[in-house]
């Protein structure tokens, strides 16, 4: 089985918005229904987790309905982190071991099919990976909303999904649940020395700045 677990808690305190920025509106649909969209049709994903804000779990509730998205099967509350978050989302399900689980923003709306069928490839050989783009790729006009890392000498921006091993991930969140990472893969470094990496897009850019969201409108 492939899961989507698609992260969404935060507040997004650098875009300048009364509500968070997950719920901003474009064209009359909240931002982060663009990408719930991708997963909700795509034949590779069988259910969505989706983690939000406390304040709008009734909301997404109503959103999910409205959209029929009739692959989301849990709504959680979130937390304080993403990290904690994603723990949350993971702690709180109960798929078996060996399931795909990948990992979204909920603000990179842009994901696409193809980086979904990359990352559920690579799960058939890894248990882990990352989605990736080189940093020279990234899109001028867009703020730099993901890690930055070096790969095989390559500045590279590492972006999402990033997807793994139901069990083990589960597993290595609440082992290192005291510990501070930047991302999922950070935490399957401590224990994985085989981390498949695919390629991201451009597009796939986190909605961080109200730059990103200008970029984001023109886009679509």
């Amino acid at each position: 089985m492939n899961i989507a677990l698609i992260v969404f808690a935060g507040v997004g305190s650098r875009i300048n918005s009364p509500i968070p920025k997950q719920f901003i509106k474009i064209k009359d649909k909240e931002l982060v229904s663009y990408t719930i969209d991708t997963f909700n049709r795509s034949n590779l994903i069988d259910e969505i987790v989706l983690v939000t804000h406390k304040d709008y779990e009734q909301y997404v509730k109503e959103m999910v309905e409205k959209y029929s998205y009739n692959k989301v099967k849990r709504i959680i509350v979130g937390s304080s982190t993403r990290q904690k978050s994603v723990e949350k989302g993971l702690v709180f399900t109960n798929y078996s071991e060996d399931d795909n689980i990948l990992i979204h923003d909920g603000d990179r709306p842009l994901v696409s099919e193809d980086i979904i069928k990359r990352n559920v490839d690579a799960l058939n050989e890894f248990k882990a990976v990352c989605t990736f783009i080189y940093h020279k790729d990234a899109l001028d006009s867009v703020s730099n909303s993901g890690r930055k890392t070096f790969m095989a000498g390559e500045d590279v921006d590492i972006q999402t999904p990033q997807s793994f091993k139901y069990g083990l991930i589960k597993r290595l969140h609440v082992e290192y649940r005291d510990e501070e990472f930047s991302d999922d893969i950070g935490i399957a470094q401590k224990e994985l020395k085989m981390i498949a990496y695919v390629k991201g897009d451009k597009t796939n850019f986190k909605v961080t700045t109200d730059i990103d969201l200008e970029v984001f409108k023109n886009i679509i």
